[in-house]
């Protein structure tokens, strides 16, 4: 497919068609005269700023910047859409929930996850390796959970895998899936404390946590409550369970790093980057530099033609 794009006035022709998986191809014209300047991979936030701009006629960036003006807006987006929202956090001692999620990865060991991996080795990373290219886990399906955890396993010989040092692989493979996992779940938490429970400069719901630790007293602990929290909102009461959003005078916020939320756009890589620390990496990283060299060089091209 292609998008034209006048230089007076910016039209996308024709709606956007999604092609392999999350990405598309697309190539871009420029009149004045038209110019094919290259074929270019569109990531997921810049096909949704496409979108924006064909459903708005507005750049993303200018929509953003409304919705932080909003009433209840802030630097990290708009106001909630619905102002009766409510969050039931079902939470879990972390040494209880280091349990299940051990007891989860045997389960899928025990369902076939190895031979799922071998299959998936056999067809498709065996040939890459065949072919000189290292096995990369920091793209596609190869960052999911699982691959490069049992990377060093899968590729031994089948035979070799039977002897004492691959049963080692096996198993250090199986510790460092359990060890990846606790690890993801306690960023999860994390996210959730900061996007929800300190307090911030934004509208955020209140969160009542529920905890669900011990299964057998799931009634009195989780759903009692829960219908309590609901049903009083309902009624416009104030529910009797305390809400876990912290105030700012709460002494736990000041032990929990809350970081720096400010918000800087790059248009360069049209991407979002929040905190000073990470945008210092982020414009000195290589991946900014060449999104910068590149530009340079499609001005350049672009000033040529021009004189042509």
């Amino acid at each position: 497919m292609s998008i034209v794009i006048d230089c007076n006035l910016p039209v996308i022709s024709e709606r956007i068609h999604y092609n392999e998986g999350s990405c598309i191809y697309i190539y871009i014209f420029f009149s004045l005269p038209f110019i094919i300047l290259r074929s270019i991979l569109i990531t997921a936030n810049v096909r949704r700023s496409l979108q924006v701009w064909e459903q708005t006629g507005k750049r993303h960036s200018e929509v953003l910047r409304e919705q932080q003006r909003q009433e209840g807006g802030s630097r990290l987006g708009g106001a909630l859409r619905y102002p009766s929202t409510v969050i039931l956090w079902v939470t879990c001692n972390q040494d209880v929930l280091d349990q299940r999620l051990d007891r989860r990865v045997d389960d899928m060991i025990e369902r076939g996850l190895l031979q799922e991996l071998k299959d998936f080795h056999a067809d498709y990373n065996r040939q890459r390796l065949k072919e000189g290219q290292l096995a990369d886990y920091t793209k596609g399906i190869f960052q999911s959970i699982g691959f490069k955890e049992f990377h060093q396993y899968l590729v031994l010989p089948e035979e070799e895998q039977q002897t004492e040092a691959g049963k080692k692989l096996y198993e250090a493979g199986i510790a460092a899936l359990k060890q990846v996992t606790r690890r993801y779940s306690r960023k999860q938490l994390k996210w959730i404390k900061n996007r929800f429970l300190l307090p911030a400069d934004r509208q955020v719901p209140p969160v009542f946590a529920l905890d669900g630790s011990d299964p057998s007293k799931w009634d009195d602990r989780v759903r009692l409550p829960a219908e309590g929290v609901v049903q009083a909102l309902a009624e416009g009461r104030q529910p009797e369970l305390q809400t876990a959003n912290m105030v700012k005078e709460s002494p736990d916020v000041e032990d929990i790093n809350r970081g720096d939320k400010t918000r800087y756009e790059c248009d360069v890589c049209e991407r979002v980057v929040i905190g000073e620390i990470q945008w210092r990496a982020h414009v000195h990283g290589a991946k900014h530099r060449k999104m910068q060299r590149r530009q340079t060089l499609l001005q350049e091209n672009d000033k040529k033609e021009l004189k042509v």
